[in-house]
C-alpha cells in the first residue's frame, strides 16, 4: 500500500474523530522532507516531468508510492481521497517553506554575531571614545545559541534591550540635555515570556571591554554588559531567564551570550514591508482552502458553521 494510501486511512480514522482534516496530520507521513527536497545543485540536475520553471514545480513532491497509489484508489472515495493527497502535498510545502525560513533567519544571527565580534577584536582597549549616553537608546540582540535552542514555527526575532530614563516619582523621563544626571534604567526582552528589567545602573562614560555586572529583576539575574562601541554591546545572561519562556534540558548552556546593534527604526520599517511582500509572494495555498474544506460537507468550512 502507497504512503499516500496509508495517509488516506489515518486520515479518515482522524476525520471520523475531529470531524476535519489538520495539516499536522500529514506529518507523521513526511519523513523525505529535505531528501526529496532538496534546493541548490542536486535539485538542479533533477529530472522533471512538467515544463514549468523551477520555482513554480513541485513534481519531486510526489513519490513512487504516491503514483502508485493513484492506480488503485477509485469508486466513491475518490475524491476524498485525492483531496487529502492534495493536503498531505501543500503541508510538504509548507514545511519546507518553514525550513527555509528557519536557515534564512539563523544565518541572519550568525552575520549580526559576526558584525559585532569583528568590531569587538578591532577594538584598542587603550582608546578613550566618549559612550553617548544623552538619549533613550535600544538595541537589538542577536544569539545563534538562544536561536538554537528556542527556535520553533513561530519564531518571532524581537530580542532586544532598552535602556531609558526615570524621573523623581519614576516616571518614565526624557533624556537629560542640561548635562544633569538622571537614573538609567534598562529592559531586556527575549519575548513575551523571558522578560527583565534592571537598574538604576551608572551611566556608562566611555566605551571599554571590562564588563559592567548587574543584576536584573526581582529574581537578582546575573547580568553583564560590555559597552565597548556607542552602536554595539555584548550581553551575558543567565539561563534561568531564559526559561522564563520554557524549561531547558540540564545539558543546555549555563549562560547564553548575545551581541547588541543599535536600533535604526526608519530601517526596521522598510525591513518589515520588504518582509511581509517577500511572506506574501512565497506563502504555499492553504490545505484548508482547497475544493473539498471548502465544498463537501465533512470540509472545514462546512463543519465550522456547526
Amino acid at each position: 500500500m502507497g504512503r499516500s494510501a496509508i495517509q488516506y486511512d489515518r486520515s479518515q480514522n482522524r476525520r471520523a474523530q475531529k470531524q476535519r482534516s489538520m495539516p499536522e496530520d500529514y506529518d507523521e507521513d513526511i519523513s523525505e522532507l529535505g531528501q526529496s527536497d532538496q534546493s541548490g545543485e542536486a535539485a538542479d540536475e533533477h529530472d522533471c516531468e512538467c515544463d514549468s520553471d523551477a520555482s513554480e514545480c513541485h513534481c519531486d513532491l510526489e513519490d513512487k508510492e504516491d503514483k502508485q497509489s493513484e492506480k488503485t484508489c477509485d469508486g466513491s472515495d475518490a475524491e476524498v481521497y485525492y483531496e487529502l493527497k492534495e493536503n498531505r502535498r501543500n503541508r510538504k510545502r509548507e514545511l519546507l517553506v518553514e525550513s527555509q525560513e528557519k536557515e534564512k533567519a539563523k544565518q541572519m544571527e550568525k552575520e549580526m554575531e559576526d558584525e559585532v565580534n569583528a568590531a569587538y577584536q578591532a577594538f584598542n582597549n587603550d582608546e578613550t571614545i566618549p559612550f553617548d549616553f544623552t538619549v533613550s537608546r535600544s538595541y537589538r540582540l542577536y544569539s545563534t545559541d538562544h536561536f538554537e535552542w528556542m527556535y520553533d514555527s513561530s519564531y518571532c526575532p524581537t530580542n532586544r534591550v532598552d535602556f531609558h530614563y526615570i524621573d523623581e516619582s519614576g516616571a518614565e523621563a526624557p533624556s537629560p540635555k542640561d548635562g544633569s544626571e538622571k537614573p538609567l534604567y534598562g529592559d531586556i526582552y527575549l519575548d513575551e515570556d523571558a522578560y527583565c528589567n534592571f537598574g538604576p545602573i551608572p551611566i556608562p562614560k566611555q566605551t571599554r571591554r571590562k564588563d559592567m555586572k548587574i543584576m536584573g529583576g526581582s529574581a537578582k539575574y546575573d547580568l553583564k554588559f560590555k559597552f565597548f562601541r556607542n552602536e554595539y554591546l555584548k550581553l551575558s545572561v543567565p539561563r534561568a531567564l531564559v526559561e522564563l519562556s520554557r524549561k531547558l534540558p540540564s545539558h543546555a548552556p549555563e549562560r547564553f551570550e548575545f551581541v547588541g546593534i543599535l536600533r535604526d527604526r526608519e530601517k526596521e520599517r522598510g525591513e518589515r514591508k520588504k518582509a511581509a511582500e517577500e511572506e506574501k509572494k512565497n506563502r504555499p495555498a492553504s490545505p484548508h482552502e482547497s475544493y473539498f474544506e471548502m465544498n463537501h460537507p465533512m470540509g472545514s468550512w462546512a463543519q465550522s458553521r456547526w
